[in-house]
C-alpha cells in the first residue's frame, strides 16, 4: 500500500503548507500535492513550487487541474518549471473541471476536449510543436516529458483514461463491484489501445478524517464528502452503480451545491448549506461508504486492509480535515505499521 496527501495552497498561512509538505515526505507518502482553484485558493503551480523546495522525495503534482483555464503551453510551462525545480519528481493532473471552472462562471471540459489537450501536452514535450483547436502551438525550451494523470468519475473517463493516461486518481468510489468494474474498464480501454492496465499508475481517491468514531470523523468534512457525492451527480447515471433511490437526491444535492463552500469545514467563519445536505438529503452513509476512509485509526486499518483484499494499492488522502499534520502522523504512527508498505 502506497498513500498521497493533498492539500489545497493557502498564501496566507505559508509555513503550515511547507510543514504539512515535509510531513507527509518524512512519513514516507509517496506522492503530495495541491489543487487548481483559484476562487478558493492560491496559484497551485506556485504551491507545487513551494511543495518541491520543502520535500525531497515524494512525486508532487496537481490534484488537479483542468483544459479549460490555461492554454496547454501555459500549462506545460508551468509544470515543466516545477518539474525542474524538483528534479523531475512532478506530475500534472487533469480532469474537466471542478470549482476550479464553475467558480470562475465557466463550464468544463468535454472529454473530447479533454483528450485534445492531454495529447497536445504529450506532443509538446516531445516534439516542441501541436496542433490545438487548429493551429500551431510551440513549446521550445524543454524535452522531459511530466506524467500526465487524469481523475474518472464515469464510464467515459474511464475509457479515455486507460487509453491515454499515465496514471489515474480514482473517483468512483470503494463498493466492490464500483472497483471490480472500474479496474475492468481500465484494462479493457487499454488493451484496445494497444498496452496494458499495468501501464497505469492506478490511485483511489479518498475523503479522509479520524475522529472518536465513525460519525464524529465524517462531522469534521461534510462539505468534502459533499463535494465527491457532487462531482458524482454530474452527467449520466449509467455506469456508475448508483441506486436508484440515491439518483433523486444526488441531483438535488447538485441543483444546491455551492461550490464556494467546496473544501469549506464546520470550524470555518463563512458557512454555507453544503454541510446540512449530508444529513437533509439522507447521504450520510451512502456517500461516506462510497468515498470516505474515515473513523479510529483502527477503523482506518480495517477499512483498508479490506480495500486492499479487492484491488486497491495505493490511496490519495484529500486534505479536508482541520488538523492535516495531525491526520499525517497518524497514519504514519497509528496505520502504517499495521499494513504492508511499499
Amino acid at each position: 500500500m502506497r498513500f498521497a496527501f493533498g492539500n489545497g495552497f493557502s498564501p496566507t498561512k505559508l509555513d503550515e503548507f511547507r510543514a504539512v509538505a515535509r510531513a507527509a515526505d518524512d512519513a514516507g507518502f509517496a506522492m503530495t500535492m495541491t489543487g487548481d482553484s483559484p476562487a478558493l485558493g492560491g496559484d497551485h503551480y506556485v504551491g507545487l513550487a513551494m511543495v518541491a523546495l520543502s520535500t525531497t522525495r515524494a512525486r508532487i503534482g496537481s490534484y488537479i487541474s483542468n483544459p479549460v483555464t490555461r492554454h496547454p503551453v501555459v500549462a506545460a510551462a508551468a509544470i515543466a518549471s516545477v518539474n525542474e525545480i524538483a528534479g523531475g519528481r512532478a506530475f500534472l493532473g487533469l480532469s474537466t473541471g471542478d470549482s476550479g471552472v464553475y467558480n470562475l462562471g465557466l463550464k468544463p471540459a468535454t472529454q473530447a476536449q479533454l483528450e485534445e489537450y492531454i495529447l497536445t501536452i504529450k506532443t509538446l514535450f516531445e516534439k516542441g510543436e501541436a496542433q490545438f483547436q487548429g493551429t500551431t502551438v510551440h513549446f521550445g525550451w524543454s524535452r522531459r516529458a511530466v506524467p500526465i494523470y487524469m481523475a474518472p468519475g464515469g464510464p467515459k473517463g474511464l475509457r479515455l483514461a486507460g487509453r491515454i493516461a499515465d496514471g489515474v486518481f480514482l473517483e468512483t468510489g470503494f463498493i466492490p463491484e464500483v472497483i471490480e468494474d472500474t479496474l475492468q474498464q481500465l484494462a479493457d480501454a487499454a488493451r484496445e489501445a494497444g498496452r496494458s492496465i499495468d501501464d497505469l499508475d492506478i490511485w483511489w481517491h479518498a475523503r479522509a478524517s479520524f475522529g472518536k468514531s465513525i460519525d464524529d470523523a465524517i462531522d469534521q468534512i461534510p462539505s468534502g464528502i459533499l463535494g465527491i457525492g457532487n462531482r458524482l451527480a454530474r452527467f449520466q447515471k449509467e455506469g456508475k452503480f448508483i441506486p436508484d433511490e440515491i439518483w433523486p437526491r444526488l441531483q438535488e444535492l447538485k441543483r444546491r451545491y455551492d461550490f464556494m463552500g467546496h473544501h469549506e469545514r464546520p470550524d470555518q467563519t463563512r458557512p454555507t448549506s453544503n454541510a446540512t445536505m449530508l444529513d437533509e438529503l439522507g447521504l450520510r452513509e451512502y456517500l461516506s461508504e462510497r468515498f470516505a476512509i474515515v473513523g479510529t485509526p483502527e477503523d482506518f486499518v480495517t477499512r483498508i486492509k479490506r480495500l486492499e483484499s479487492l484491488g486497491v494499492r495505493n490511496i490519495a488522502f484529500s486534505g479536508l480535515m482541520s488538523d492535516k499534520l495531525g491526520f499525517i502522523e497518524c497514519v504514519r504512527s497509528a496505520v502504517m505499521p499495521h499494513l504492508s508498505m511499499h
